[in-house]
């Protein structure tokens, strides 16, 4: 496939020229741009990396929040033959000068207002900076357009930094055709128009959010809409103010919609929880006819939820499946492009990450005598390469991506994952303990908000953050964990915070956790 991700999108730029593109909801008032100012912003901004000598391979770094701006500029590049290299905005000033000596770009786009710091990304970079044009002469649109799109396939279209959440970052290369591939098989796993209405959650600077919240609706022709500011209040107005109907979010969204469900039932008296209590008793196919008034409170056309980014406690899906509403898992990671396994919708192993999608191949190596063993990842979704060589042999075997996820694969196909490798912690006895299970069970007490587990002195140790900070509830939360668990998985030393770290993506940042424990640890 040679298609370069321009020319894939521009139709769709074309022929939704009157619709929305982007609704960005802001402090006091709603600013909307239409397909066709973004097609035009688009050309603008490739006839200005062409006048600044910007040439077909080079990179262009990116740092604007999610909206237009980011998209016209990322479409520019593409249609020159330049990559994208996006620096997420709200990274420190140090961390996005260490990004962007990394990344070395031609060329660096920078929205005025990305975070409201002064852009002091390295002096050595400014020179290369440039505003982000939305708007375009005809004449200039023209000229621009008459320029063929250049080369797709394997040419480098994204050079990504990982999150870095459990080491050192890596720079991801992934291709027109990584994206392309991952995109179409997208679409075979829902039906998706120019109706939809995506909610921008996740930030443009990782695979999961630019491919499911900006060329996925792009293709489509749906509307973007960016939400005032990332808090559940605004969010949950956001999705019934503005008809939201795909939803793609951390599992850390869901937990708090369905606390918040919850409260609401509670709340509501008999009546309610009589009418709560009836849904999950009703057949799936009435459940989702008769669940018109919670729908409502949540968009009302309710399309695809999807949890991505870190696994989903089982019982949150269940949660949602008995109130009728379609909340997947799926599972991927920036290297490739990123969704390599979704579940079916209301699939009823909601324990699993689902099958791998089309074109996917999935296998377990060395698997125990339980079939658990590493993730390995192979088909047209996996990168081109990290930058570093070295870095390159670890993670390839021959076209197989080595992910460092440990899982096993039932008969009918379906992935489970058990942890990560890294994470492993084995202690003096030999015994293996996975802490993203013990995480799991810790956050289902109700007094717990999150927990981190971390190793110490070869036992597992735990960071938690309480809805009511206080020593003696988190005693009891651990009394009532440590009862339920192996000897080898209890837990007997923790720290209390308000929060944990988290990456731009909403991951937990797991190298700050030693840190963190050791300042926070109650003795």
């Amino acid at each position: 496939m040679q298609e370069n991700l321009w020319s894939l999108l521009q139709p769709a730029l074309r022929k939704y020229g009157g619709n929305p593109a982007w609704i960005c909801r802001l402090r006091d008032r709603r600013r909307v741009v239409g397909y066709r100012q973004l097609h035009d912003a688009a050309l603008a901004a490739a006839a200005l990396l062409r006048e600044r000598g910007v040439r077909e391979g080079d990179s262009v770094a990116i740092t604007a929040p999610n909206g237009p701006e980011f998209t016209a500029a990322a479409l520019g590049a593409w249609k020159i033959g330049a990559n994208v290299a996006p620096v997420h905005p709200g990274n420190s000033a140090h961390e996005r000068a260490m990004q962007l000596r990394a990344l070395a770009p031609a060329a660096l786009f920078m929205h005025g207002d990305a975070d409201g710091q002064e852009n002091n990304d390295g002096g050595e970079y400014a020179e290369k900076r440039m505003d982000i044009p939305m708007s375009c002469a005809p004449e200039r649109a023209a000229a621009e357009a008459a320029h063929p799109a250049a080369r797709g396939g394997d040419a480098i279209a994204l050079r990504v930094c990982t999150s870095g959440s459990a080491g050192a970052p890596k720079i991801v290369r992934l291709s027109h055709a990584n994206l392309a591939s991952n995109m179409r098989a997208a679409c075979k796993i829902g039906k998706f128009s120019a109706r939809d209405r995506f909610i921008s959650l996740l930030p443009f600077s990782h695979a999961m959010g630019l491919m499911g919240n900006m060329l996925l609706p792009l293709y489509h022709g749906a509307a973007i809409v960016t939400p005032r500011a990332l808090a559940a209040a605004e969010i949950l107005e956001a999705l019934q103010h503005e008809n939201i109907s795909v939803l793609i979010a951390v599992p850390r969204l869901f937990r708090n919609v369905m606390q918040g469900l919850e409260k609401k039932f509670r709340e509501g008296g008999a009546a309610l929880g009589c009418y709560r209590a009836a849904l999950r008793r009703m057949p799936a196919p009435l459940r989702r006819r008769l669940n018109a008034p919670i729908r409502k409170k949540l968009g009302g056309r309710i399309n695809a939820w999807v949890s991505g980014g870190s696994h989903l406690d089982a019982r949150i899906s269940r949660y949602y499946h008995d109130l009728g509403l379609p909340l997947r898992q799926g599972y991927g990671l920036t290297e490739t492009s990123p969704l390599a396994c979704m579940q079916d919708e209301f699939d009823s192993a909601p324990e699993s990450v689902g099958r791998p999608v089309d074109g996917v191949r999935v296998q377990i190596h060395a698997p125990d005598q339980a079939g658990c063993g590493e993730i390995w990842i192979a088909g047209p979704n996996v990168m081109l390469g990290y930058e570093d060589e070295l870095q390159n042999r670890e993670a390839m075997h021959d076209d197989w991506f080595k992910t460092g996820d440990l899982g096993r694969v039932d008969a009918d196909g379906r992935v489970f994952l058990t942890g990560r490798l890294k994470r492993l912690i084995v202690t003096e006895a030999g015994k293996n303990v996975y802490p993203e299970e013990l995480e799991t069970l810790l956050e289902r007490d109700a007094a717990v908000k999150e927990a981190g587990v971390l190793e110490v002195a070869s036992r597992p140790a735990c960071v938690l953050a309480m809805h009511e900070r206080r020593e003696e509830r988190a005693r009891e939360a651990l009394a009532a964990f440590n009862k339920l668990v192996s000897k080898h998985n209890r837990i007997t030393r923790f720290a209390l915070v308000d929060e944990l770290p988290r990456t731009p993506l909403g991951k937990m940042a797991l190298r700050q956790l030693p840190e963190i424990f050791a300042r926070n640890e109650v003795k």
